[in-house]
């Protein structure tokens, strides 16, 4: 009988005395970024006006005017329909009975579907409405992006590769988006990743507990957590992935049963290179949503050279894969617009930079113990072919 167990991880340079450790570069470096993007975002606050209803991009004429017509009624809200911030500052403001927004919503139903973001920032301020309502959900959205920097430096690091990884994910377009119009992308990706960073440390229990709130916070982050279970093949990161899902599909049917009426995709998800086509012919061919034609065509690309040059060896293969996907099939909505595409492509983006920073997972090697029983390695190590 034969018992695996993970080889030592290949030895790095040797830390000279008083150096920081691992776990600190990579909160340093975290810090740098997040410290560069909130500058940036509050830069173009006060280029727009500098009213704190910025950050949620209402609109007169969006579907939540009345909510912020009777909590700021003496401020003057732009011509246009405004972005979707202002339906979760809507959901955050009247998040109990569920469908207690569903008046201020353009498609209550699919927003609902994703509440942690404004649950949360409700609970940091209960009082409803108002501008500390506002920062509340600035707050979350800024810890999503916290998470997911110190997620990614640190699978990074404990992969072999750089720790200044962590400064990457506060700086792809689609984290300034999300926190600047007040979404749940980054906050979902961030919890999806330290999901999976917890998952590879055998901290299970945890990991399922993140990964259900990352659907809860959008659902697309679903596919992260597929892909570590695709890309691992164990039970435990099978229940990382299942329990979520569970969590989801059950959340989606009691929406049905709290919130009734009929919604459609709405153009969100079609037939495979028809969205980015019409995002083509129809957007970017115009000189039109240029950002969003760099963010998604340059992730597609980023996430196939990750592909070729990791492969589905990699930890985080199966995902990218998954997500290359997931963008082929998307409408021209979600890719064409620079405040569609930028955070649709977010997942892949950070997904194809952490594996381009790292080598696969270190191999485990099978040693004869008499009278063993084989055991899986732990999640995150692989074992080496025969």
């Amino acid at each position: 009988m034969t018992l695996t167990r993970p080889a030592p991880p290949r030895p790095g340079p040797a830390r000279a005395p008083g150096a920081a450790s691992p776990g600190r570069e990579v909160a340093r470096w975290a810090a740098l970024g997040l410290l560069v993007l909130v500058a940036l975002v509050l830069v173009d606050l006060a280029r727009t006006g500098g009213h704190p209803v910025g950050l949620v991009q209402a609109g007169a004429r969006g579907p939540a005017v009345a909510a912020f017509r009777a909590d700021f009624p003496d401020l003057e809200l732009p011509d246009g329909v405004g972005l979707d911030g202002q339906m979760v500052y809507a959901t955050a403001r009247d998040p109990w009975p569920v469908d207690a927004s569903a008046p201020h919503l353009d498609r209550p139903r699919y927003r609902l579907q994703r509440p942690l973001l404004p649950w949360t920032a409700s609970l940091l301020h209960p009082g409803g409405g108002g501008t500390g309502l506002v920062w509340a959900l600035f707050a979350v959205g800024l810890a999503g992006v916290a998470a997911g920097a110190v997620a990614a430096g640190r699978l990074s690091v404990g992969w072999g590769g750089p720790p200044w990884v962590a400064a990457l994910v506060p700086l792809l377009p689609g984290a300034w988006w999300a926190l600047r119009v007040s979404t749940p992308d980054v906050l979902a990706v961030g919890l999806a990743l330290l999901a999976v960073h917890l998952a590879s440390r055998g901290r299970t229990a945890l990991a399922v507990a993140l990964g259900v709130a990352a659907v809860l916070a959008k659902e697309p982050a679903l596919l992260i957590l597929v892909g570590w279970a695709l890309g691992q093949r164990t039970a435990r990161s099978t229940v990382v992935a299942a329990v979520p899902a569970a969590v989801a599909a059950g959340w989606m049917v009691a929406l049905r049963l709290l919130v009734p009426g009929a919604e459609g995709l709405n153009g969100d998800i079609g037939l495979p290179l028809v969205g980015l086509a019409r995002a083509a012919t129809g957007i970017w061919f115009e000189g039109r949503e240029l950002i969003g034609l760099a963010s998604t065509l340059g992730t597609l690309a980023l996430g196939g050279l990750a592909l070729a040059r990791r492969g589905l060896r990699h930890p985080l293969g199966a995902a990218v894969a998954l997500h290359l996907a997931f963008l082929v099939v998307s409408g021209p909505n979600p890719l064409g617009t620079n405040f569609g595409g930028t955070r649709t492509t977010l997942a892949l983006a950070t997904l194809a930079l952490l594996a381009l920073a790292t080598p696969a997972a270190p191999p485990v090697r099978p040693v004869a113990l008499p009278g063993s029983r084989r055991v899986s390695p732990p999640d995150g190590a692989r074992a080496a072919a025969p």
